[in-house]
């Protein structure tokens, strides 16, 4: 099986080549961060992405889950909009699966969900974060718990006492149930900050394990992972190099062992 996990960038109008991308990995699981869901006709089409993805996957990964920390027509700063989407859209993270979700759930572990994008304290306060947790029925009786994770931002990306926090809320609901799990996103950490090392005391750090140089095309730095219980028995884990977004794609190939 083949997961893909990938920031798609709210910052650029690209979603047919993320698609062309993604359809030319062939994943059987797609996680996505800084997907837009659009609510009104009006929406730009740059804001559409997570729609769009959505319907040209609707054959091949039936299956999705949508989880938005916040709804607005514009990203305002000081009372201005400086960003305007041309209508109500919403901003999340997004699941698709080959395979049935049994269960999702978006839960919010920093803020709630906002019914605006104020963006004047952005940069010391953050907005709102959340997880999609999903549970995913398998072939053969099997059971995988995806996460994934748009993680606080913060400036140096070594973390402070909100993403001490984040790792906390992770990791419970990591080991909340024993089947094989997979947490993947973009963190916003280096992979030496306590924030990630705390995760790594419980699971696998394949990002690090296979010595991952970046994440990013404009930036020399990790700060996008996956990360794997024992019982994920990984096949391969590559990074696909690309400018069409602001991260690179992460891309894991791997199998289920014995269920916990």
């Amino acid at each position: 099986m083949r997961l893909v996990s990938f920031n798609i960038s709210i910052k650029k109008d690209n979603t047919p080549e993320v698609i062309d991308l993604l359809n030319n990995l062939a994943p059987d699981f797609i996680a996505l961060q800084e997907s837009m869901m659009p609510h009104e006709k009006t929406v730009f089409q740059r804001f559409r992405s997570g729609r769009d993805i959505l319907n040209y996957f609707s054959k091949s990964l039936p299956y999705s889950f949508f989880a938005p920390i916040y709804i607005a027509k514009c990203v305002t700063s000081n009372g201005m909009c400086v960003e305007n989407f041309g209508g109500k859209a919403e901003q999340g993270t997004q699941m698709l699966s080959k395979y049935k979700i049994c269960s999702a759930k978006n839960k919010f572990y920093y803020n709630n969900y906002k019914t605006e994008y104020d963006a004047t304290h952005f940069k010391e306060k953050d907005w709102a974060r959340s997880i999609l947790s999903a549970i995913i029925n398998l072939p053969n009786d099997k059971k995988l718990k995806i996460i994934n994770v748009h993680g606080i931002w913060n400036a140096t990306r070594m973390g402070d006492e909100r993403t001490i926090a984040q790792s906390e809320f992770i990791i419970s609901e990591l080991l909340k149930d024993k089947i094989p799990t997979i947490v993947v996103g973009d963190f916003n950490l280096l992979p030496e900050s306590p924030s990630i090392k705390i995760i790594e005391n419980h699971v696998t750090n394949l990002s690090v394990q296979y010595k991952l140089r970046t994440t990013r095309p404009e930036k020399d730095m990790v700060v996008d992972y996956i990360f794997v219980t024992d019982d994920i028995r990984v096949k391969d884990f590559k990074v696909i190099k690309t400018d069409i977004s602001d991260h690179f794609p992460l891309v894991l190939d791997f199998e289920i062992g014995i269920q916990r």
